[in-house]
């Protein structure tokens, strides 16, 4: 099964996906993709957004609030181009190298509105054989992506602070209630 995940703002979808590809790789599974860890400032706020490598840890700035990172703009920030191309390269090296899970945190404003960023995924996401996906969108938007991606089953869960802590296992069972790690 393939899960969204939502929840508001700074509530912990980041750190539930981390968890998931944490518990996923202890039970003997691949997991890839991408978390877009936030950046915040003195008051808690996000500034700016990395994003993380999930197979390798790797890290680069996507988006700035202070800056012009010369790509695509949302109201409040501006992103890197470059560093869209590279997780692109990335997302797509991990599907035809066969990943177990691929996460993609998150599917936003700038996909699904403006066609930006990783909307060239969404394309990607809907070819047969895939692994199992954990893809993050805002509560906003989630009927906008199952438009986008009609013939893909999604059971939705939503990060609150109450579960979060116990969230990344619900996950992880039901992502891989079909699949045997053993292969």
């Amino acid at each position: 099964m393939n899960v969204l995940l939502t929840g508001k703002r700074q509530v912990g979808k980041t750190t539930v996906c981390k968890h998931v590809a944490e518990l996923a790789r202890e039970r003997g599974y691949d997991p890839a993709g991408v978390l877009t860890p936030a950046l915040l400032d003195e008051d808690g706020l996000p500034v700016a957004y990395h994003v993380l490598m999930v197979s390798d840890g790797e890290q680069r700035l996507l988006a700035r609030a202070d800056g012009d990172l010369g790509g695509p703009r949302t109201s409040r920030y501006s992103f890197d181009a470059d560093v869209f191309s590279w997780v692109m390269g990335k997302l797509r090296g991990a599907i035809s190298q066969g990943c177990d899970l691929l996460i993609v945190d998150e599917i936003g404003p700038l996909e699904l509105e403006q066609g930006k960023g990783l909307a060239p995924i969404l394309s990607d996401l809907s070819a047969s054989g895939l692994p199992p996906l954990l893809l993050v969108v805002r509560p906003e938007l989630i009927e906008r992506l199952q438009r986008r991606l009609p013939s893909i089953p999604f059971r939705t869960f939503t990060v609150t602070q109450q579960n979060r802590q116990t969230l990344p296992d619900a996950i992880v069972k039901e992502l891989f209630a079909d699949h045997d790690p053993g292969r």
